[in-house]
């Protein structure tokens, strides 16, 4: 479910990454399409100014012609000669370089007394003005080049039809005026988007055939390029050919293109702009494409940075649902795990105690009858059973919720591994071979003294050992190996393997064998069950050891449970693990004491339960012992100290009792001024069964510590242990020392 949750995540991000990736490209093309719109309104609005300014001074210039034309028709010329005065006389007041009047004839008469009968002079043969006017045009606007008859080379030549004027005999057609090309050039923006004295973008003037009245080429580049055509015949990369580009220009339609010319790095925008059909011309602009890069690079820098923090922000505020989801997830996760432990405890907890209830209902029912009897007795043993699997049931739930909470304290004090793994065999060997199961044990051991945590490590192995009991049918097989991996100088893996022929379990099981509460249906039918939480508590262990628990199992063939548990070598081994004589035999295997001994101890129960007292001092008295009863620590302390010396051999301590607790009285027994404060045994005798209950006991100054409910047999060990013939001498703790 995890790796499911975090692999939507991943690809909700991912997703959210691509889309942001996306949007972006998508943004900065419309970025650049609309700064190049932009660009190219900007372009249009300056090519339509100069565009009109050139129309309006070319709309002068024709009317200054009409204005010329009508003083001729008020000028009574009775010559030629007269009339050519009056030419040169007209020229030297007006705008224009030269004027000419062209007869029908194609005479062209000039100013400064110049007169040409066609064919006659070159004058008409670069321009044959009559034409000019062919189509029934009244107006003509023009380039005119011609050095021969004393002209500038660059000028315009600007051109009205002439009706009903005849001077001197002579019918006239057209007056035709000359101008010099800056005339309309200063009226034009010839280089534009300047940067470090670089112009980027330029203007010019052709006609619909191409050719260059103001060229921009010959201006800006230096180069003899008369005609349009041939510049874009040498591009590298072109949107428009030189046919679509001449078609366009007859059609007389406003368009623009980019072109790349050979050897040039960027492309240019070509846009065309058409005047007034009288004029056949075009108006040119080219920009360079840098233009609208370094125009766009600005708001793309601004916008990628406006953009960059609205993705941080985004990527922020879905981390963070993200995060509070998760939260949210893991919260309802625990709140459903927790409502079904506590379902599962409290389903575990009654079914034992319905039993029990059942049973003491029973047995006060029949307690007066004789026949009853033997039935009674059954009773009774159930009861202690069911007793028994509740307190080991109590014991788990509460492991498991330390364990949960994270707060189990782990040991690390040096241990002999071999010792460990024959308590463990001792402790099972009678349950294992008594169902008719062999027992095998296997030790292959390179580093014997390790350090950990021998309870903890043996609270697993026997969970597992105890399982593998349960579930092996007569006459099959255990067999419990260990041994060791080194892992570097300082560390070994210790392996601990359990391999049953039992009944097994399905694959489906095996997945969740370690869950709380966990049991497979049908595994029960052997009559035995157990709590479902010693392999979820035998797992939580193993990892808070740094360890790990691997099973494998086929169902009908039998499983293999292998622990791992990581551990530092111990060099120095203490010398108590040294000497074979410190390995304790567990309890139920050690010798009892004779009968003479049975009667010799005096114990002082300090229980604030009248119940729980009434309970010890039955079985305590029960096997011999004298006792003394106070029901809280100061009595407890009062009943010591008014004793004579050496009276009491045992204290059982309660922690918890009124006006004063157990840890407080015992402090105040070990600091009497009596020769038995320090010697006397003082054993806590409690319901609280954690580490640090068991230190707040020692640090006290008690000896031992038994956990509520007392396993009478385990009480009656420890009781008769401290009869025994001073084979153990007081530490200045309290605690025993070899």
């Amino acid at each position: 479910m995890e790796k499911k949750r975090r692999f939507f995540y991943f690809l909700l991000i991912t997703s959210a990454l691509v889309i942001v990736c996306l949007v972006t490209m998508f943004y900065v093309n419309q970025l650049n399409r609309t700064i190049s719109d932009h660009t190219i309104r900007s372009i249009s609005e300056m090519a339509l100014h100069d565009k009109e300014a050139i129309e309006t001074y070319i709309e002068t210039c024709w009317g200054e012609l009409e204005k010329i034309q009508e003083r001729f028709q008020s000028y009574d010329c009775a010559s030629m000669e007269d009339l050519e005065t009056k030419i040169d006389l007209e020229c030297a007041f007006s705008s224009f370089t030269h004027l000419y009047l062209v007869a029908d004839d194609g005479t062209v008469y000039a100013d400064q007394y110049a007169a040409c009968v066609p064919g006659s002079h070159k004058l008409e043969q670069g321009v044959d003005f009559l034409s000019c006017f062919a189509d029934g045009r009244k107006q003509i606007v023009m380039r005119f080049d011609d050095e021969d008859v004393g002209t500038s080379k660059e000028n315009i030549l600007y051109g009205i039809r002439l009706d009903d004027y005849e001077t001197g005999g002579v019918k006239m057609s057209a007056l035709i005026g000359l101008s010099g090309i800056s005339s309309i050039k200063d009226r034009m923006v010839i280089d534009s988007f300047i940067k470090d004295g670089n112009s980027r973008g330029h203007s010019a003037l052709i006609d619909k055939e191409g050719n260059y009245i103001i060229n921009i080429n010959k201006e800006i580049f230096l180069n003899k390029r008369m005609n349009l055509y041939e510049h874009l015949l040498e591009a590298a990369d072109s949107e428009l050919t030189n046919e679509e580009v001449e078609q366009k220009l007859r059609n007389m339609e406003t368009f623009g293109f980019y072109h790349a010319h050979v050897g040039e790095d960027t492309k240019e925008l070509f846009y065309f702009m058409p005047f007034e059909p009288d004029m056949d011309l075009y108006f040119i602009m080219s920009v360079n494409e840098e233009v609208f890069t370094e125009q766009s690079r600005v708001f793309v820098r601004m916008s990628m940075a406006m953009l960059a923090a609205c993705i941080v922000i985004v990527i922020g505020m879905l981390l963070a649902v993200m995060r509070y989801q998760i939260k949210t997830i893991r919260t309802t996760e625990k709140a459903k795990s927790q409502k079904e432990f506590l379902s599962n405890m409290s389903h575990e907890i009654r079914t034992p105690l319905n039993g029990l209830i059942g049973l003491n209902h029973l047995i006060l029912s029949h307690i007066d009858n004789d026949e009853k009897k033997v039935q009674i007795r059954n009773w009774l043993i159930k009861s202690d059973s069911t007793a028994n699997y509740l307190l080991s049931l109590v014991n788990d739930i509460l492991d498991m919720s330390k364990l949960q909470a994270g707060k189990v304290e782990l040991l690390q004090e040096p241990m002999l591994v071999s010792a460990l793994v024959d308590e463990i065999a001792a402790m099972q060997t009678d349950n294992i071979e008594s169902r008719g199961v062999a027992f095998i044990v296997e030790k292959e051991l390179t580093e014997p003294y390790i350090e950990g945590d021998a309870t903890r490590t043996k609270q697993i192995l026997m969970n597992i050992i105890g399982n593998a009991a349960k579930f092996t049918k007569e006459g099959g097989r255990i067999r419990f190996s260990v041994r060791q991996e080194k892992t570097d100088a300082q560390h070994v893996n210790t392996i601990y393997c359990c391999e049953d022929t039992g009944i097994g379990m399905s694959k489906e099981y095996v997945g969740r064998i370690f869950d709380s509460f966990s049991q497979e249906p049908g595994r029960n039918e052997n009559g035995t069950k157990g709590t479902g939480l010693g392999m979820a508590i035998s797992k939580l262990l193993a990892n808070a050891m740094g360890g790990e628990i691997k099973v494998e199992s086929e169902l009908n063939v039998g499983s293999t449970f292998t622990v791992v548990i990581p551990s530092p070598v111990v060099e120095e081994p203490p010398e108590y693990l040294m000497d074979k004589n410190a390995e304790l035999l567990p309890v139920g295997h050690e010798t009892l004491e004779d009968e003479e001994n049975k009667c010799s101890a005096r114990v002082l129960v300090a229980e604030d339960v009248e119940l729980n007292a009434e309970v010890l001092i039955e079985i305590l008295e029960m096997e011999g012992f004298q006792t003394a009863y106070a029901q809280n620590g100061r009595e407890a302390v009062e009943l010591f100290q008014n004793s004579p010396v050496g009276w009491f051999d045992m204290i059982l301590m309660d922690m918890q009792m009124p006006v004063m607790d157990g840890c407080a009285a015992a402090q105040a027994i070990r600091k009497l001024d009596r020769k038995d404060a320090a010697s006397v045994l003082i054993y806590a005798c409690t319901a609280n069964m954690f580490q640090e209950d068991r230190d707040m006991a020692l640090k006290s100054g008690m000896d031992d510590f038994l956990t509520k409910p007392v396993d009478v047999y385990i009480l009656l060990k420890k009781i008769r242990k401290c009869r025994k013939d001073q084979r153990q001498v007081k530490g200045p703790e309290g605690g025993y020392k070899k």
